[in-house]
């Protein structure tokens, strides 16, 4: 600040500056528009052990606690916006259906090539799905990417 507490022109172009590019990186971890087909990991079933289902984020995150695999229905994810690879494990999403509203939260535990998501069937897809997804096969969804409420393990 200048003398008398004023914010000179150049800290103000600062601020301005470091606030949109904050404003862009929030942008870049949603997206709208997205196909959201389905996948039968069946986590349930398999006691939610990534390896069992051969997730690619299961080198990273299939020694997490049984609580933290189980907290949110499994997703893979390729979608056109956020952070790909190792960074995205073990990451949520909130997924909301476009058609009508439905959403729930998800986490990223693998990789996918259909340009989207590719939900697991009983703990995600079928959360948010009118019977209109499975039919057509896919659905059209928005994501954006949420903190998934714990402590990273």
């Amino acid at each position: 600040m200048a003398a008398g507490g004023k914010v000179t022109g150049g800290r103000l172009a600062l601020v301005a500056a470091l606030l949109c590019a904050a404003a862009a990186m929030a942008a870049a971890q949603q997206a709208s528009g997205v196909r959201a087909t389905y996948n039968y990991y069946r986590p349930q079933n398999i006691n939610w052990d990534l390896n069992a289902a051969s997730a690619y984020c299961a080198t990273w995150d299939a020694g997490k606690s049984y609580a933290w695999r189980s907290k949110y229905g499994w997703t893979a994810f390729c979608g056109p916006a956020g952070p790909t690879g190792q960074a995205s494990c073990g990451q949520c999403l909130l997924v909301t259906n476009s058609a009508t509203g439905a959403s729930t939260t998800v986490r990223i535990v693998d990789q996918c090539s259909n340009g989207g998501l590719d939900l697991d069937y009983d703990t995600a897809f079928s959360k948010i799905d009118n019977g209109q997804g499975v039919n057509d096969g896919h659905l059209t969804v928005s994501y954006q990417f949420v903190d998934c409420g714990e402590p990273r393990e």
